[in-house]
């Protein structure tokens, strides 16, 4: 009786939040262990073949300029100046943050080999990609890097004009480059789809317990 009533109350103090962390971890593991087993997902070529559809040259070059300029030009500088401000500054919480997220695109790009899924036959430019497919590398270094910006802006960019049109310019960065991953026929829907999922649940397990050690101010 005793132990019931330790049970009972052990799961009590179970908030809302561990619920749905625990449930989103589970759904992720599950997503994952379905693309180790299956090829495609139902829609994958349905939905790169309507995305490559419409293909336009004005298309072509924003596709090119989000695989390899975003990620090069952008991404890497900005995440490289904001880890030296952020040594300078003694942010350390902020930057074990940024290097844990680094972590986990190493972990994304390690689950890519354990899932061994082949890339798809669609692809439109040279050279055709022959390594695997799940999850997306790019989309994946897009959330995160994407994700630890929009939430260090949300702390550092004082006027909130400024803050969220940054934080806008993120976002749609982020879902351009998952979609010009499935228009360049590099990567099935569900290769992004995963990367997204992923990325997220990393994200919110990094901000977390970024503030648990030292909340933000």
């Amino acid at each position: 009786m005793i132990e019931a009533i330790g049970t009972v109350a052990l799961f009590r103090n179970v908030t809302g939040r561990t619920y749905l962390l625990a449930v989103a971890i589970l759904g992720t593991c599950a997503l994952f262990i379905l693309a180790w087993v299956y090829p495609t997902f139902p829609g994958d070529e349905s939905v790169l073949i309507r995305f490559q559809s419409i293909r336009t040259d004005w298309m072509d070059v924003i596709a090119i300029i989000l695989a390899d300029f975003v990620v090069i030009w952008v991404f890497l500088p900005v995440i490289g100046v904001l880890m030296l401000f952020m040594l300078r500054t003694r942010r350390l919480a902020d930057a074990v943050m940024v290097v844990s997220g680094l972590f986990v695109i190493g972990v994304g790009y390690g689950l890519k080999v354990v899932i061994d899924r082949p890339r798809p036959d669609y692809q439109i430019f040279d050279p055709i990609q022959s390594s695997l497919s799940f999850p997306s590398g790019h989309s994946l270094m897009a959330v995160i890097f994407g994700g630890l910006l929009i939430y260090l802006v949300e702390s550092w960019v004082k006027w909130l004009m400024v803050r969220r049109a940054i934080q806008v310019a993120l976002v749609l960065m982020v879902i351009a480059m998952g979609a010009s991953r499935v228009y360049m026929g590099v990567h099935w829907p569900s290769d992004v789809i995963g990367s997204y999922v992923f990325g997220i649940l990393a994200l919110v397990s990094l901000v977390g317990l970024r503030n648990s050690v030292s909340p933000a101010s």
